[in-house]
């Protein structure tokens, strides 16, 4: 066995924290940045990875070098799914666009009411007035709790052992509130845009009645200054769990099992914060540490990692049981539990996958989520497809996706959409393959099958490995101008997004970060290209903004 190279191999956090510099990375082997939906790669991984064959092919004539590289690429590629493809990534990806969304109408409303001061944090703390419903104090809490909640939801979901300071803010309500107000914005934004009577979409006022019950009787976790029982484990350790192992497995079949546990210590590849998972899962299920990377024990714990990552409450399903709300859509509490469940109800899971199948995976996720009471992650993605085969906005949504195109109406939105609703598409088909992607990747279990489907599930944003260009990547079979444009137009929405969270939230005037978007453009151009769209949105240009300070 070859020795691995660290220089190779991937680092990433793969969280939903902003970078501030999007090169082609130096300083990490792989980042995927989860805020503007990016996956960066070092220049050596680049070189490497274009080096491959086409079509990507994952046989013995690729070098060891080779193949470190791109267990990198699928690892950023991986987070990239997950981001896109799980119903908490995309539920956590969407709630950028949600927190702007969710305040268009009140932001419009505190220009007319008290006109073009930022930030709007500063003016609420300035002017502790009159707070009924009609006054311009009123307008600005809502646009700030419902800020603060969207942005709490994001953290808590993550990285929940680090929210101590979060929980005990005085603008934080409670768990059930910040993720109600998290996935009901989340949702209502895709409904304004492709289902607006709420025929598949389901509707947030459903259970919200039932939320606020809870919050009166003060059951725990409903009510304000509840005690938090907040889990250890987040998505951001089921995220990373999952793609190292995914990682792992790759470079183990790879390799003809040569490539196992001591050479990913030696590599440093088994760092916490990508074994903080495995370790809890173990822990839980006190299910002994396997010896080989291929263990069906490491197959189980990547497919709870599945399930526990897909809550089917609030979306795509109504909340079915508003007391379990909390418990329901928590991707660590529900990892925890899942864990649970194997130890006292299935300990036989420890071996039952050997074969990466589709039917072992129908088999194992389907007693755990029946155990659980939930949805499995199959019958999310055929809820999902059922939405396009019979929702005609849903449908033209996809079929553009897969032009390389989108519709103009919220097109951020329209373009996130269209990539979760391919990849349900293929999940539906191989849903072995997108839980265990390394095993199908390499050896015996390499498929025409496995190399179309990462083909066509590829990141869609990726830097260049020259400059600090941020480039589409063109499918095969699509049209390169029209992917750029529509790429263009996607983060003509981010700049949207940021501009108004420094409206609602940052001191001093505006600024403009946009370089990794436009590097070879002026400060000036880079400048009016942000205030048009910010135009657009508001009427306003942000030069006309008086910068108060707190």
């Amino acid at each position: 066995m070859q020795i691995p190279d660290p220089l190779l191999l991937d680092t990433s956090r793969g969280d939903l924290l902003p970078q501030t510099r999007f090169n082609a990375t130096l300083n990490a082997h792989g980042l995927y940045d989860g805020l503007r939906f990016i996956v960066r790669l070092s220049p050596r991984v680049h070189e490497l990875i274009a080096s491959l064959p086409n079509g990507v092919r994952f046989s013995s004539d690729a070098t060891f070098e080779q193949m470190q590289a791109f267990s990198t690429y699928l690892h950023e590629t991986i987070h990239w799914w997950q981001h896109i493809g799980s119903t908490c990534g995309f539920m956590m990806s969407l709630s950028y666009p949600a927190q702007t969304h969710a305040n268009l109408l009140h932001l419009r409303k505190f220009l007319d009411q008290v006109g073009r001061v930022k930030p709007i944090r500063a003016w609420a703390e300035m002017n502790p007035g009159p707070r009924d419903m009609a006054s311009p104090r009123a307008t600005a809490n809502i646009i700030i709790n419902n800020q603060f909640d969207i942005a709490a939801y994001r953290f808590l979901a993550t990285n929940p052992e680090r929210a101590e300071l979060l929980v005990n803010n005085t603008m934080f309500e409670s768990l059930a509130h910040t993720y109600n107000i998290a996935l009901s914005n989340g949702v209502m934004a895709l409904s304004s845009t492709f289902d607006r009577e709420l025929e598949f979409i389901p509707d947030p006022r459903s259970w919200q009645k039932e939320l606020r019950k809870l919050r009166q009787s003060k059951e725990p976790g409903y009510f304000y200054g509840s005690p938090i029982g907040l889990s250890p484990v987040g998505a951001f350790h089921i995220f990373e769990g999952q793609a190292r192992f995914a990682q792992l497995q790759y470079l183990h079949f790879a390799t003809g099992g040569a490539f196992d546990w001591g050479d990913a210590a030696a590599a440093g590849m088994l760092s916490p914060i990508y074994m903080a998972a495995f370790e809890d899962f173990l822990a839980r299920t006190e299910f002994a540490r396997p010896d080989t990377i291929d263990h069906p024990t490491v197959a189980l714990f990547m497919l709870v990692c599945d399930i526990a990552m897909n809550p089917a409450e609030a979306f795509p399903f109504p909340v079915l049981v508003p007391k379990f709300f909390i418990i329901d859509v928590d991707p660590g509490m529900r990892f925890i539990y899942l864990s649970v469940i194997v130890k006292h109800q299935f300990p036989e899971m420890r071996t039952a996958i050997t074969e990466y199948s589709a039917s072992e995976y129908v088999d194992v996720s389907t007693k755990l989520c029946r155990a659980l009471s939930t949805f499995t992650p199959l019958e999310i993605v055929q809820e999902i497809n059922r939405w396009v085969e019979n929702g005609p906005a849903f449908k033209d949504c996809l079929a553009r996706h897969d032009a390389g195109k989108a519709d103009a109406l919220n097109l951020p939105l329209q373009v996130l959409f269209g990539q979760f609703a391919s990849y349900a598409r293929d999940k539906a088909c191989y849903p072995h393959i997108l839980c265990w992607p390394g095993a199908h990747m390499a050896g015996h279990n390499v498929s025409q099958d496995s190399i179309g489907l990462f083909s066509r599930q590829s990141p869609m944003f990726i830097d260049r490995a020259e400059d600090e260009m941020i480039v589409p990547i063109v499918r095969t079979g699509l049209d390169e101008a029209t992917v750029m444009e529509t790429f263009q137009e996607f983060y003509g929405g981010y700049a949207l997004y940021d501009l108004t969270y420094q409206w609602i939230t940052t001191p001093g005037p505006f600024t403009y970060n946009f370089r990794w978007l436009q590097p070879n453009g002026t400060d000036e151009q880079i400048k009016a290209w942000a205030d048009r769209i910010f135009t657009n949105a508001y009427g306003v240009s942000p030069d006309d903004f008086t910068s108060l300070q707190a």
